[in-house]
């Protein structure tokens, strides 16, 4: 261990290992401090573990079916030893995978809480109980987050839990209330159903998903109530308490819900918490996540702040900013771009992503538009699985560029990756009919998807139909609605 450091890093998540592994690449000094396991919460309660119990869910729910069809219904009282110890080893995978990018990488790692103190220096508790002081050339806070609890929510209750708590369930309860209609709350109601469990998902919102495409959504609450699932909206939870010995849910619109479980999956809070931030000079908004400028540096200079730590985002986002902060903080004369549109994903039944726009946000823009889409099931592959979904391209009518792509289905969240390259590039809609595409693939739909807007562009500009197929033949030279060739 060396008592000074060109990078400490607070915190291994995406974005902090991000930031170490950049730094270290281009021979600086870097150390990481983590007081948990390797990675954050995307490899101990966030997005590795929970995606993992959705994929085990489905598989002892196809168990189960199978297994009823033979011998009658296969009883779940093990499902939750399987879940856990499934979702276990994927968690002690990952963080050792981690643990290995980060030694080979040449990178110091201290197990430890740390706090700042003055002049950038870094007062380190390790869990050996002994203690570490450290000064850096810049320090990047990036803490993350944990859920957020609701006040006057009895949380000590055994049959109330957190999104980290749930996996600590000793029982599969017979109903549940979930709490939070965004990707947390849809993926565990995914789990829940699966496993035969009876959920009542309450929200606030008038729509589940309320920041994804609201069409999009609507299909997956037609989908939910296909289930079983019974939903909520426009509600609050106003207490949780015992009455009687039962679990009551005392709801904003006056109705009373009594489940054997409640999980509450809305919100997270950022870890700011005892880390000295007013020693160190470091601002907080009145939300306790960290106040930065366009570099993500914070109000002391040299100090800088990634992740959910400033705002809830994506670990994709949080990397890249990881890696911003790592350019400005040892004058790097290159910038990192932070993709601001980046793609988002909920790992329901069925999946639904998105990237861009949504076509509400298109249209409150002003901005005229088509909207091209396409059915799954109508896919080579979609009618060899037989399941459907669909894919819609949000494109600009003036100039075909695309705006926005949203998809749901059993893959969406991979199928979203091709249009969000071309989204990226500023590609016009008219690339996916030039790709010779794999078939049979659900990637197939693009095709389909964006014939539909061009279509929809001629109608709009009064072409005949024959410059339809011209436009296919030959995309690059018809750019325009009107039919004029660059």
């Amino acid at each position: 261990m060396a008592d000074t450091y060109d990078l400490v890093v607070i915190g291994s998540g995406p974005a902090g290992q991000s930031a170490a592994e950049l730094a270290a690449f281009l021979g600086h000094s870097a150390l990481i401090v983590e007081q948990g396991e390797p990675g954050g919460a995307v490899t101990t309660t966030g997005g590795a573990p929970t995606k993992t119990l959705r994929e085990v869910a489905l598989a002892l729910a196809s168990d189960r079916r199978t297994a009823a069809n033979d011998r009658g219904t296969r009883p779940l009282d093990d499902a939750l030893g399987v879940l856990r110890a499934r979702t276990l080893a994927v968690c002690r995978s990952l963080q050792s995978g981690v643990r290995r990018q980060i030694e080979a990488r040449g990178i110091a790692f201290v197990e430890g809480t740390a706090r700042l103190s003055s002049n950038r220096e870094v007062v380190i508790d390790r869990s050996d109980g002994t203690q570490l002081s450290l000064t850096a050339r810049a320090i990047v806070l990036a803490t993350g987050s944990r859920p957020a609890r609701a006040a006057g929510v009895p949380f000590d209750d055994p049959d109330i839990y957190d999104s980290n708590e749930i996996f600590t369930m000793p029982r599969l309860p017979d109903d549940i209330v979930i709490v939070g209609g965004g990707p947390v709350g849809v993926e565990f109601a995914t789990v829940f159903t699966a496993l035969g469990v009876h959920v009542t998902l309450v929200d606030p919102n008038d729509q589940l998903l309320s920041n994804m495409d609201g069409e999009l959504a609507g299909v997956m609450t037609e989908e939910f109530t296909r289930r079983g699932v019974t939903l909520i909206l426009k509600a609050r939870v106003a207490s949780a308490f015992r009455r009687d010995g039962r679990l009551t849910v005392a709801l904003s619109n006056g109705a009373p819900l009594t489940p054997a479980a409640v999980l509450f999956a809305a919100g997270r809070a950022a870890n700011t918490a005892g880390l000295g931030l007013d020693r160190a000079g470091v601002e907080i908004d009145q939300r306790g996540r960290i106040v930065v400028d366009r570099y993500y540096q914070t109000t002391c200079p040299g100090i800088y702040a990634v992740g959910d730590a400033v705002a809830p985002t994506l670990a994709s986002i949080a990397m890249q900013q990881g890696r911003a902060a790592v350019c400005h903080a040892l004058g790097l004369v290159f910038g990192v771009p932070v993709d601001r549109s980046a793609s988002a994903a909920v790992y329901g039944l069925p999946e639904l992503a998105g990237v861009g726009a949504t076509e509400e946000e298109t249209r409150q823009s002003g901005i005229p538009y088509v909207v091209g889409r396409a059915d799954l099931s109508e896919t080579a592959r979609g009618a060899i699985a037989g399941r459907g979904g669909r894919l819609k391209l949000i494109v600009r009518a003036d100039d075909r560029k695309l705006l926005g792509v949203h998809c749901i289905g059993d893959i969406a969240s991979e199928l979203v990756g091709m249009g969000h390259v071309v989204l990226h590039l500023n590609g016009l809609v008219d690339v996916f009919l030039t790709l010779a595409l794999n078939t049979p693939t659900h990637s197939s739909a693009y095709r389909a998807a964006a014939i539909d807007a061009m279509e929809q562009l001629a109608v709009m500009a009064g072409r005949p139909a024959w410059t339809i197929s011209q436009s296919i033949a030959s995309p690059v030279a018809a750019r325009h609605p009107n039919g004029a060739a660059r």
